[in-house]
Order: C-alpha cells, then structure tokens, then sequence
C-alpha cells in the first residue's frame, strides 16, 4: 500500500494526518503506564519497526479500508495522537524524504539554499525542537528519526507480499547457483531486501554543502547501505533516480558502506530470518543459507 492511503481527518478545527503506524500505537497505547509517553511511543514504534513489512499488513491493509470508506478514529483516539505525536511528525511522505538533524553554525541560512538549489520538492522534517541531534553523524539519529516518524517505513515502492516472494526467491537463487563469491551475494541479498530509504541533512552535510547522507533500509528499518551525495546536482537527480531504480548502478548504491546488520557475516543470519518466517501459504521453510564467507 502506498502513502496515498494516509487518512485526513478532521480534528477540531483541524485536519490531522493518521497513518498505519497510529493504529498500531493506539492499539499498544496503555494509559496506566508509568514511562512516559515519550518513552512509551518510542517503545510502540520501536517494536512496529522490528514486526517487519508482514507483521505491519493487517494495520496497512486496515487503513486503507478506512481510507476507501468513511470509518474514523474516535475523538478520543485522535486527543492521544495529539498528544504524543507532534505534528510535524505526522505530516504525510513522500516517496524521497528529507531529515533535518543539524542545526548549528549557519545552517538555518546555508539548509534551505541547498533546498532551494538542488530543486527538492520532497518531504522535509525540519523541526529543531524534534530532530536536532548536535554533531552526531546520522546514523546515530536513525532510530530516533525512525520511532519519530514510523510511516518512513510505508511509503514503498512494492507491497509485502512482493517484497517478501523477491526476497524468498533471492534466497533460492543464491541456494542452487553455489557460487562462492561473497560480494555476489551480498549484492543480490541487499537488492532483494531493500524496502525503503531517507536522506539526512547531518553537520557533514552542512560542512561539505551537497554532501547529503543517503540510508537504504529494509523493512524493519536496518540499515543496508548509506552513502552521500556529491553536491546540488545529486540532490536534483536523485528522486527520479530512485523511483526508476537506476540508482543501483550509481556510486551511492555501488560503492555505498553496509550495515552492520548487513555486513557479509550477517547473512547467514539474514536469510535465516527469511527461511524461518510463515510463507505467503503460511508454512515456514527450514532450510537456511550456508553464508559464504565464514
């Protein structure tokens, strides 16, 4: 399902987004807990995170019912998402999506002329308030960003079922040619399991204007790949890059870092996620992927 089934809903006097990931929490939500609601949504959304695109499709598929029809959330409902989810937060993706996480220097002057530039027109969450995270690079944000934003993880280019079936016949590929060669197969698991992706504007970003951090991720928001972009001219190129999937024969997919859930060493453990999760029938495999390179 596609992010075109996010739901608009009027709240008050306003319209306030609500996505799969808002289900889920609803659902979890327990008012009689003693964390706070900070920690409890990171908690919720944490844990959306690590059930993957099949354990997500009952509130994917729930929302697009809502979405087709005239079923709302209660007032209620819609009174606790205000209240824990900030939003900016909420607002709707696009298929490329921009996070904001440095704001120091002069970054509130050089931020939006590299927007301006480079002619993105995508998705920005820029909120200093909800996003800043000082000098660190932006892979140590990511889990923040994503149990900020959870519906970064359902706007996709295919659906679970297709992703899981890719992922599953990658599996078997990989099984009957036998070729030990670890870089053959790390490309062909990392194309299989690729899910989603987010840009990141980081203090490296702003030190090297252009230089953008591109993260690949699979659907339980592990990262593949990450890279950067090479100034003004990557940033207007990009979108439709990603949309055609030429980008897999450019250097931020070639010669991207992986990782480290996704290192050579992990595959082994990769695939045997896959091996051992229901199939599309509902019956689990137990063959598992001897990884080449031990």
């Amino acid at each position: 399902m596609s992010n075109e089934y996010a739901l608009e809903r009027t709240h008050g006097q306003e319209r306030v987004i609500i996505h799969a990931a808002d289900l889920y929490l609803l659902e979890k939500w327990k008012e009689d807990s003693t964390i706070s609601d900070e920690a409890q949504r990171s908690a919720i959304f944490g844990k959306w995170l690590e059930i993957g695109s099949r354990g997500r499709m009952p509130y994917d598929d729930r929302l697009e019912e809502m979405w087709r029809g005239d079923e709302d959330i209660t007032e209620d409902e819609k009174d606790l998402l205000s209240r824990v989810r900030n939003p900016v937060d909420r607002q709707g993706v696009s298929y490329t999506r921009l996070v904001r996480t440095f704001y120091g220097d002069h970054s509130e002057i050089a931020f939006p002329e590299l927007i301006s530039q480079g002619e993105y027109d995508g998705t920005v969450f820029d909120n200093a308030a909800l996003y800043d995270a000082g000098s660190d690079d932006g892979l140590q944000s990511l889990r923040d960003i994503l149990t900020r934003i959870p519906q970064i993880l359902e706007a996709k280019a295919i659906s679970a079922l297709e992703y899981e079936r890719e992922v599953r016949e990658t599996l078997e590929t990989a099984k009957e040619k036998d070729i030990d060669d670890v870089e053959f197969h790390v490309e062909m698991a990392h194309q299989a399991a690729r899910w989603c992706h987010v840009l990141i504007y980081d203090k490296e970003a702003y030190d090297s204007p252009g230089h953008i951090l591109v993260v690949y991720l699979d659907d339980r928001g592990r990262v593949l790949r990450y890279s950067r972009l090479d100034g003004t001219e990557d940033l207007q190129a990009i979108d439709g890059m990603l949309l055609s999937g030429q980008d897999i024969m450019h250097g931020w997919w070639e010669d991207g870092c992986y990782g480290e859930d996704w290192e050579p060493q992990q595959l082994a453990k990769r695939w045997g996620e896959v091996a051992h999760e229901p199939s599309e029938g509902g019956v689990s495999e137990s063959a598992t992927f001897e990884e080449q390179s031990n």
